[in-house]
C-alpha cells in the first residue's frame, strides 16, 4: 500500500545520524515562522488552485470569509496565535488538528471542509477533526491528572474487532485524525497493529496518545511500518523528579525523553502531551520544557489545563491552576509562536487560549473533536463525561448523530467541564452515575449554547 512507503525507519537506519546531548537526530523537525512560514505558506495557497479546479472532489472547498470559507481562518488563526510551520520528512504541519499536508488525508479534509474553520456547526464543514479512542484500560501509570482513572483496569471490555468496525465508520464519516490513546495503548500493541494495518490510511491519519513506557526502536520502526503518522507523548514537566512525581511512577521521566527520541527516529512526528502545573508555569519553567522539547526532537508542545474529571473528579486540585497562571501561560503561547526569539523552537498549542470565547470557542461535540473511552461511552471531549450512547450498545453513526444534535455551534462560555462539574459531582455523589447521561441534563446542556 501506498502510505507504507512514507514511512523513514528504513531510510534512517541506514544513515549516520548525528546525535544531540539527548540523542535525538538531526533529521528530526524544523520550525518555519516569519518569512519562512510565508514561504511554505505559498506552496500551500498554490495547492488550493487543485481544490478550485476539481469543484467535484472539493465540493466544499470555500474561500468567501462571509460562508466561513478559508479566507475567514486568516485572522481567526492570527488571533490564536497559530502562526508557525513545523516541517517533517517532506510534509508540513499547522497545527495538530489537521493531517499532515501533502497528503490523501489532508485532501480529503479539504472535501470536507475541515479548511471552513469559521462554518463550524454548519453543514459547510462535515469534516471531523479528531477522534480520540481509548482503545485499552490497561495502565502502568497512576497519573494524578488522569482522565481515565475512574475506567482503567487489568482488563479490556472492547474487542478489537468492534474498534475496528467503529474506525471503518469514522472514516465513512470522514474523520482527518484518529488517536489510539487509553490507558496506556502500548499494553495493548497487537491490538494497535491489528488497528493501523486494516484502515485506509488515505482517508485518515493515525496517532498515538503514550507515556513511552516500554517503547523501543524496533518497535517504532514496526508502528511506522504498519502506517502511525504522529505519536503524542506525555510529559509534563522539564524537571525529572516532579514529572515522575505527576505520573505516579519512577522512571516515568527517562521513559518519556526515550520515547520521543525513538519515535522522532523511526520517522514518527512527535508531540508533547502536557498538564499544566503550578510548578512548571511559575519561573518561566514552561520556556525550560520548550528547549527540552526543542532538543528531543519534538514538533509541537501542546497544553493542557486540568480539569475537574477523573482523578481530579472528587479533589479540589484544578483550583490551584490559577487565572494568574493562565495568564502567564498565554503570555508564554504568544511569545514562543511569535517571538524572534523563539523562531527555532517548537510549535506551542494552548488548547484553551486557541478555544477561549472570544477566539475559535469551544468545538467538543465534533464540531472539531470528541471522544469514545475505554468503556465505550461516547463524550463531547475526553474532559467532559457526558455519555451520549456507548459503542457496544449502539451503532457509531446513530450515537454520533445524537451528539452533533446537541452541539450545534461552538460555545462561547467557560469551560463545560468546569461550569458544568458541580453538577457531574452532585449526581455522581447521589445517583453513583458517571458519566453522566446526556438525557439526564437536557436543560443544563442547552444553556450552554443560549
Amino acid at each position: 500500500m501506498a502510505w507504507m512507503n512514507t514511512c523513514n525507519g528504513k531510510r534512517n537506519s541506514r544513515k549516520k545520524i548525528k546525535k544531540n546531548n539527548y540523542g535525538s537526530s538531526s533529521l528530526g523537525p524544523r520550525y518555519l515562522s516569519g518569512s519562512r512560514a510565508r514561504r511554505a505558506g505559498w506552496k500551500l495557497k498554490a495547492n488550493f488552485l487543485k481544490y478550485l479546479v476539481h469543484r467535484r472532489r472539493f465540493p466544499l472547498f470555500i474561500l468567501r470569509a462571509s460562508r466561513g470559507g478559508i479566507l475567514a481562518n486568516r485572522e481567526m488563526l492570527k488571533a490564536a496565535k497559530l502562526c508557525k510551520i513545523v516541517a517533517f520528512s517532506g510534509t508540513y504541519r499547522f497545527s495538530l488538528t489537521a493531517p499532515r499536508w501533502p497528503s490523501a488525508a489532508f485532501d480529503r479534509m479539504a472535501a470536507g471542509g475541515g479548511l471552513n474553520l469559521a462554518a463550524a456547526g454548519s453543514g459547510r464543514k462535515r469534516h471531523i477533526d479528531m477522534a480520540i479512542l481509548g482503545i485499552t484500560r490497561k495502565c502502568g501509570y497512576r497519573c494524578e491528572h488522569c482522565y481515565q482513572a475512574s475506567a482503567l483496569s487489568g482488563d479490556d471490555s472492547i474487542p478489537i474487532a468492534r474498534w475496528q468496525s467503529v474506525i471503518r465508520e469514522l472514516q465513512d464519516w470522514g474523520t482527518g485524525i484518529i488517536v489510539l490513546s487509553g490507558g496506556e495503548p502500548l499494553l495493548r500493541l497487537d491490538g494497535i497493529f491489528d488497528l493501523l494495518r486494516s484502515a485506509d490510511h488515505d482517508l485518515s491519519e493515525f496517532h498515538l496518545h503514550t507515556s513511552g513506557m516500554g517503547l523501543n526502536d524496533q518497535i517504532a520502526a514496526a508502528l511506522c511500518r504498519s502506517g502511525l503518522s504522529a505519536a503524542g507523548v506525555g510529559l509534563d514537566d522539564f524537571d525529572p523528579l516532579r514529572h515522575d512525581r505527576m505520573r505516579g511512577t519512577p522512571g516515568a521521566f527517562a521513559s518519556a525523553t526515550q520515547a520521543c527520541r525513538i519515535l522522532t527516529d523511526a520517522g514518527i512526528f512527535t508531540y508533547l502531551n502536557t498538564c499544566l502545573s503550578p510548578g512548571l508555569v511559575r519561573d518561566r519553567g514552561l520556556f525550560r520544557l520548550l528547549e527540552l522539547a526543542r532538543d528531543l526532537g519534538v514538533g509541537i508542545v501542546r497544553l493542557l489545563e486540568p480539569r475537574p474529571c477523573g482523578s481530579y473528579f472528587t479533589s479540589e486540585a484544578p483550583g490551584f491552576f490559577s487565572g494568574t497562571d493562565r495568564q502567564a501561560t498565554a503570555a508564554f503561547h504568544e511569545e514562543a509562536n511569535t517571538g524572534s526569539a523563539y523562531q527555532d523552537f517548537p510549535l506551542v498549542s494552548y488548547e484553551a487560549y486557541i478555544e477561549h470565547p472570544d477566539r475559535l470557542g469551544c468545538r467538543m461535540g465534533g464540531l472539531s473533536h470528541f471522544a469514545i473511552d475505554s468503556l465505550g461511552n461516547v463524550l463531547p471531549c475526553v474532559f467532559l463525561p457526558v455519555t451520549f450512547g456507548n459503542i457496544q450498545e449502539e451503532g457509531f453513526k446513530v450515537i454520533y448523530q445524537r451528539l452533533r444534535a446537541a452541539v450545534p455551534r461552538p460555545v462561547r462560555k467557560n469551560c463545560p467541564a468546569v461550569s458544568l462539574a458541580p453538577l457531574f459531582k452532585t449526581r455522581a455523589r447521589n445517583l453513583n452515575e458517571m458519566p453522566i447521561s446526556i438525557a439526564s441534563i437536557k436543560a443544563e446542556w442547552k444553556a450552554l449554547f443560549n
